[in-house]
């Protein structure tokens, strides 16, 4: 056998070992906004947009990979007024839960480090009740800092992997602000 092919192969095939070896869930600190950090287990991808929430055109980031049978997401949105904070938090929630058609299995309020405090920042977890997404689950936080809005979602499909809650915990609890 030639010596560039036999070289090509042994690459081929640590390269097949190395993948194969390679963490389902690869975490890594990613920048969600000014001074805003957070662990995501994928590299995630970046998008903006405007939604409408409450009413009210928003705009809003985004962060989302899946990994592991897992999606993850962290949304910023900018609300702009101070008063507006309480409603947005709600309205982001709510819409989570319409989204997934499905309903608060449990929530309970959170406290993050440096977090603007709001009778709306809570941890909840959503079960899906209909639709395609039937069954699938959903672990999510909502906090405000100064004029933002954050939300971060891991959704785990109908037949997730057992451990996907302890990950999902990780992501959930990884928000921080230096």
């Amino acid at each position: 056998m030639p010596r560039p092919l036999l070289s090509l192969l042994a690459l081929s095939a640590l390269s097949s070992v190395l993948w194969a070896c390679s963490p389902t869930l690869n975490w890594r600190d990613v920048d969600v906004g000014p001074q805003t950090r957070a662990q995501f287990p994928c590299k995630p991808e970046q998008a903006e947009r405007t939604l409408p929430l409450d009413g009210t055109p928003m705009r809003a980031a985004m962060w989302v990979c899946d990994a592991g049978g897992v999606s993850w997401s962290a949304t910023v949105l900018e609300v702009g007024d101070p008063a507006r904070l309480e409603t947005v938090l709600r309205a982001s929630r709510l819409g989570l839960v319409q989204r997934l058609q499905g309903q608060e299995a449990s929530s309970q309020p959170v406290q993050i480090a440096g977090m603007t405090p709001n009778p709306q920042a809570r941890r909840v977890a959503i079960v899906a009740q209909s639709g395609e997404a039937a069954s699938a689950r959903a672990e999510a936080v909502f906090v405000a800092r100064g004029l933002q809005v954050f939300q971060f979602v891991a959704m785990a499909p109908r037949g997730a992997p057992a451990d996907w809650a302890e990950s999902a915990d990780t992501f959930l609890g990884s928000l921080r602000w230096p």
